[in-house]
């Protein structure tokens, strides 16, 4: 498995868009929307960590769920569907605790075959900065940062389980 360095790793300005949870975001909290992207190679065939994802019954939503609970938040999963060659599952985390000051994260976790026995799976998705123009500025400094970390390690504990199982 190879992990994104911190290239991989990006925000992008916000864009309307309906979540991946049904609704749409307000104009406020499209302009504290932050975009956060990430990537793991599997060294694992396309054909094979697609039938884990789309099962269901599949033991790597248990250990989703414990790497989530670890970095102490909660992991929701939608039904996971096939997009022409790729595999998604929309995930939305929300905090344990202290939920007033740390944000929900809507994402994307996708795979997509790279041939010869590889995978990337990669996860994409937003999270609303809570406090306004104050929160703005505390993401920029150090926030995203913390959100990019849990992110990366989040993804490294799922590529590790999808090529193990």
């Amino acid at each position: 498995m190879t992990t994104a360095n911190g290239a991989g790793s990006r925000s992008v300005s916000a864009r309307s868009e309906v979540t991946a949870f049904g609704g749409s975001p307000s104009s406020a909290e499209r302009r504290r929307a932050v975009f956060i992207s990430d990537f793991a190679h599997l060294d694992r065939a396309f054909d094979e960590v697609a039938a884990l994802l789309l099962d269901p019954e599949a033991a790597w939503l248990t250990a989703a769920e414990l790497s989530a609970s670890w970095q102490r938040f909660s992991l929701t999963a939608g039904e996971a569907r096939r997009s022409g060659s790729c595999v998604i599952v929309p995930v939305r985390w929300e905090p344990q605790s202290l939920e007033r000051l740390l944000p929900i994260l809507e994402a994307d976790i996708e795979l997509s075959g790279l041939g010869d026995g590889h995978s990337r799976l990669s996860m994409n998705g937003r999270y609303g900065v809570p406090f306004a123009q104050l929160g703005v500025a505390i993401d920029r400094l150090a926030m995203h940062r913390v959100a990019e970390m849990a992110v990366r390690r989040f993804l490294s504990d799922l590529a590790g389980t999808l090529e193990s199982a």
